[in-house]
């Protein structure tokens, strides 16, 4: 059987964090990572987690990049990302699948990076390639599939966003990522089984305290922690995986124990840098 993995690399929010960076994951298929959102030290996680033994891949191996949906805390990383493996030795585009606007944005980013890319092309000996990204903007319908893994889209419920949740089948496992959402009808049938569902999650024990525009916000384009164990008693899945976690002053346990008490299956809160095997 193949082996595959998930390594959390930014389990945070918006928010900055002393021991989070913001969102970012890899699945990785006999030692080749999908790269899932980009926040920002996403590239810088990859070393460390080289450095510490928990991966065989390496920067430069980042070439595959499936976007939820193009805010800040999932982007930002971009152009870490187009610069740093290309510095490190990558000679491949990064193939970037995401929603509609990707393609602009990295056009701007390219042209923000200008200078950068024509001394480095001048001065070092790096790929006229490993810099460069071509943007797959996802319509209805949407699969990516290689000799290792296949990829479907969902639309998500992020606001006024285009946004997607992402289910990635490996012969070790199924892998569904919800991305920023809201809960949406037929993501519980979509999801159904699967081994490892890595949802966002807000502490509904903690709304009330929130400012009203904030309150309002949340409830309307992210998932509370009762909404999320009604999904999960639906979906059933192999481990429950929270990130993108909105703790508002509870612990990583007290937000488990808010699901837990109204579903039993196994849950777990991410951290930077967790390993979970398929």
């Amino acid at each position: 059987m193949s082996g595959a993995q998930v390594l959390i690399l930014g389990s945070g929010t918006p928010n900055a964090e002393a021991d989070r960076v913001s969102s970012g994951l890899a699945i990785a298929v006999d030692g080749r990572p999908y790269l899932v959102d980009c926040g920002h030290g996403v590239v810088q996680r990859v070393v460390q987690a080289r450095t510490h033994g928990l991966i065989s891949w390496d920067t430069t191996d980042l070439d595959r990049l499936f976007l939820t949906h193009l805010h800040a805390d999932h982007t930002v990383g971009l152009p870490d990302l187009l610069y740093t493996p290309w510095i490190h030795g990558r000679e491949t585009p990064v193939d970037a699948f995401g929603p509609a606007g990707l393609e602009r944005m990295l056009a701007h980013i390219q042209l923000a990076y200008a200078e950068n890319i024509r001394e480095h092309l001048s001065a070092h000996p790096c790929s006229e390639l490993g810099y460069q990204a071509q943007a797959h903007e996802l319509g209805a319908g949407f699969r990516y599939r290689d000799q290792r893994i296949e990829v479907q889209a969902l639309p998500a419920n992020h606001g006024d966003l285009d946004a997607f949740s992402y289910k990635f089948a490996t012969p070790a496992g199924t892998v569904v990522v919800s991305g920023d959402t809201k809960p949406t009808p037929d993501f519980a049938d979509w999801a159904r089984g699967c081994d490892l569902l890595i949802h966002e999650v807000y502490s509904a024990r903690q709304l009330p305290d929130r400012p009203p525009a904030w309150r309002a916000y949340h409830s309307r384009v992210h998932t509370s922690t009762r909404e999320l164990a009604a999904l999960a008693n639906e979906i059933r899945p192999g481990r429950l995986l929270l990130y993108h976690q909105l703790f508002w002053g509870l612990t990583p346990g007290e937000l488990v124990a808010e699901i837990s008490s109204d579903y039993a299956g196994e849950v777990l809160s991410s951290s930077d840098l967790d390993v979970f095997e398929l």
